[in-house]
């Protein structure tokens, strides 16, 4: 039997700065059977151009204005859907650094019913983790357990099935999205993976962890960061909107009280450090939120 035929997917957007190194390590892959998709958002530093001089045999779509990571993904992934030939989807950030063997553990361990995230470490920062697997709260609305920046222990050395995990790097049956569906255009960036993850465990799709990969992720280098104030405006504005999404209005509601108790006690820490910018940020991201306007930041 021939190996399972992977799509590599990846968004950019403005990403010449940190493509490069994403690049060159994809060409270390060793997996026979991948294929590069690319799905750039408007880039104007020639973003799309490094791809194709790098492999020209990759699929290269060039948006005409930023869809977002949502739109950019689920652009892709209607076109994946018309092949009868790919079996795994993997979502990749391009601010990552793979191993030369990092797809061949997840292959293995993937099924037509089973997602796979590998072990990724903060890039520059040796047995550090990236919050990229883990549970979530949803009394809270975030980790369960703080993973960023955690040293990694015993219990991340086998491989086990884990809750939810971000698309910087998961390996999920193409399969499923007809299943599911496609990611929550809502959103537009931040807690897609969340949600895209939640709705594929309650259609009886496992996701299981498998540190045999190892992938390195440079935080950030994609959009900023979560200390930005487009990551504070989106991560505000999408936060509830997960929560009311797959809870019972009793417990959103709950959540929401806690919500705003914390967003305003952040907002005004930043006001003495003078970042008023995050907290402009967030309020209208809240705002937003209030208002029903989600997708991109009008």
């Amino acid at each position: 039997m021939s190996a399972p035929r992977v799509a590599i997917l990846t968004v950019t957007t403005n990403a010449a700065a940190h493509l490069p190194a994403y690049l060159v390590a994809l060409k270390g892959v060793t997996y026979p059977e991948w294929e590069l998709w690319v799905a750039d958002n408007g880039s104007c530093d020639g973003s799309a151009a490094l791809v194709r001089g790098a492999f020209r045999d990759a699929t290269v779509l060039e948006n005409g204005e930023n869809l977002g990571f949502t739109g950019a993904c689920n652009r892709a992934l209607r076109a994946l859907l018309e092949r009868d030939d790919i079996d795994y989807v993997l979502f990749l950030n391009d601010d990552t650094v793979v191993t030369p063997g990092f797809l061949e553990p997840l292959v293995a361990l993937a099924d037509r019913r089973t997602l796979v995230a590998p072990k990724t470490y903060l890039a520059g920062q040796p047995g550090i983790l990236d919050d990229a697997v883990g549970e979530f709260d949803w009394w809270r609305g975030t980790w369960r357990r703080r993973v960023l920046g955690r040293r990694e222990g015993p219990g991340d050395a086998y491989p086990h099935a884990i809750e939810t995990a971000n698309l910087s790097c998961l390996l999920v049956p193409l399969g499923a999205f007809r299943e599911v569906g496609l990611l929550d255009d809502a959103f537009f960036v931040y807690y897609d993976d969340t949600d895209f993850c939640r709705r594929a465990r309650v259609a009886g799709y496992r996701i299981f962890f498998e540190p045999r990969s190892v992938v390195y992720h440079r935080k950030g280098a994609t959009l900023g960061g979560q200390a930005s104030a487009f990551g504070c405006y989106y991560l505000a504005r999408n936060r509830p909107y997960l929560i009311r999404k797959h809870r019972h209005w009793a417990q959103f509601g709950l959540f929401l009280m806690y919500y705003v108790a914390t967003r305003g006690a952040r907002m005004a820490i930043w006001a003495r450090r003078r970042r008023w910018d995050l907290v402009r940020a967030t309020a209208a991201g809240m705002r937003d939120f209030g208002l029903g306007r989600m997708g991109p930041r009008r």
